[in-house]
């Protein structure tokens, strides 16, 4: 049998121990540049929180460019992040860049199709644009995603537009589902319902609309055009509008009674719009 040394196993034990030695020395980097690593990444998320509640806090005060500048920066620490690309979007959308917006929008969707946030902000920067199809494209699955009153009803706003009175019905409907209180839902309802030869429903949803105490006059406004599409013009004057004088009354249902001969029904509900915000001349 082959002699074992003591000399040669302590010899062996030698260089055992400093590469064993040597490896723990590495592990030790390791978990140094690890901890070093986790230290930066910590940091940086510190003060990307930091800057966004910076903006959030500067937007509340109704400071958008500011705001604005800041989401832009946080954008550029988060390129990967599509939230971060929605928030932006929606700061462009307040700032009045619809252009700017939808762009934020599709670095969104690029990141993550199906954000149903980013489709929400996209639908509504092409319904700013006057892009009311194109809109309506990107609302639907937004909308059935987040199951939202703001949703339904940008929906029902780009069907609308589009001309699709049938649907915007349906879209609002699910709206006032969600919230069956909101005036302006129900406003929203009544005026598709209009545009849908719906006469009789769009009266008695804005009927129960003037009689909350909680309506403006705005509410009233479309009342007397829904009246007006409806054939009762009699009722139409006799209704009492808040701080509004007769004269200003008879201007909102002579342009109201000509809405009726707009066979284009995207085109009737555009001047429907411009007739329910008008401020021209007193009127509204």
């Amino acid at each position: 049998m082959k002699r074992v040394s003591f000399l040669k196993c302590g010899r062996r034990r030698h260089v055992l121990g400093r590469g064993i030695g040597a490896l723990v020395a590495l592990i030790a980097l390791s978990a140094c540049t690890t901890v070093s690593a986790d230290k930066e990444k910590d940091k940086s998320a510190n003060a990307q929180t930091k800057l966004l509640s910076i903006a959030e806090s500067i937007e509340a005060k109704g400071e958008s460019a500011t705001a604005l500048a800041l989401y832009e920066r946080a954008a550029v620490n988060a390129p990967n992040d599509a939230s971060m690309r929605v928030r932006l979007g929606n700061a462009r959308l307040k700032a009045g860049d619809a252009e700017g917006a939808e762009e934020a929008f599709r670095a969104a969707l690029a990141i993550d199709p199906k954000d149903p946030n980013a489709l929400l902000g996209l639908g509504t920067a092409q319904l700013q644009k006057g892009e009311a199809e194109a809109a309506a494209r990107s609302l639907a699955p937004a909308a059935e995603a987040l199951n939202s009153v703001a949703a339904y009803n940008r929906l029902g706003t780009a069907l609308v537009f589009s001309g699709n009175g049938g649907a915007a019905e349906g879209a609002f409907s699910k709206a006032l589902s969600l919230q069956p209180a909101n005036l302006d839902t129900t406003t929203n309802l009544a005026l598709a319902e209009a545009l849908s030869n719906n006469l009789s429903g769009a009266v008695t949803h804005m009927t129960g609309v003037v009689g909350s105490p909680l309506a403006e006059r705005r509410h009233f406004v479309n009342y007397l055009i829904v009246l007006t599409m409806a054939g009762e013009t009699e009722k139409a004057r006799s209704v009492p509008v808040p701080d509004m004088s007769s004269k200003q009354k008879n201007q909102i249902l002579a342009k109201a009674a000509k809405l009726r001969s707009i066979p284009d029904v995207a085109r009737r509900a555009q001047q429907i719009g411009l007739l329910a915000s008008s401020r021209d001349d007193g009127v509204t």
